[in-house]
């Protein structure tokens, strides 16, 4: 006999950029890393994907898993994908890194019933940067700063989304 087990998930969200090989993946890991520290990690579910194919099936790029590492960050497993029409449902909140991101998925989920926000919306206060910037063509230096800038960046996320959780939960705590 199985027995279902019932879930505690009541938020989904899709980090966004190009390949799914650097932002988005590093995006992913640090929101997840800092949702279990804060215990929130079996309240919300966290995924990534890319607008464009070129990568679909592969690790992140080296470069990247070496920033998070040399930040603290595990990576756990994940493989690139592209962006679905489906995505559109399964998710509250999407998160583009970019503007042609953000564009990009404007045009391929017309019509999303979840918020579609660019991380930049959480940058730390002073940050001059308009966007994640692409650290592919760059250094380690650049992948490091990518790093840096999404750790800095998701506690003001996570504590918007404790705020939601609260929210909906209807109390002040969660």
């Amino acid at each position: 006999m199985q027995i279902a087990m019932s879930t505690r998930i009541q938020l989904r969200i899709l980090f966004v950029c190009l390949g799914n090989i650097c932002r988005s993946p590093a995006a992913e890991v640090i929101c997840r890393a800092m949702l279990q520290k804060v215990g929130m990690a079996g309240q919300v579910m966290v995924d990534s994907c890319g607008t464009a194919s070129y990568h679909v099936g592969s690790k992140p790029d080296a470069r990247m898993l070496s920033a998070l590492e040399r930040a603290g960050f595990r990576y756990d497993g994940h493989r690139a994908r592209q962006l679905r029409k489906e995505d559109r449902t399964r998710f509250d909140l999407i998160v583009p890194q970019d503007s042609e991101n953000m564009r990009d998925v404007q045009q391929l989920l017309h019509g999303t019933s979840a918020r579609v926000v660019p991380m930049r919306a959480w940058f730390p206060a002073g940050c001059s940067l308009r966007e994640v910037p692409d650290p592919y063509y760059g250094g380690a230096a650049d992948f490091d700063g990518v790093v840096q800038l999404l750790a800095d960046s998701m506690p003001q996320l996570v504590k918007e989304l404790r705020a939601e959780l609260s929210a909906r939960d209807g109390n002040s705590t969660v």
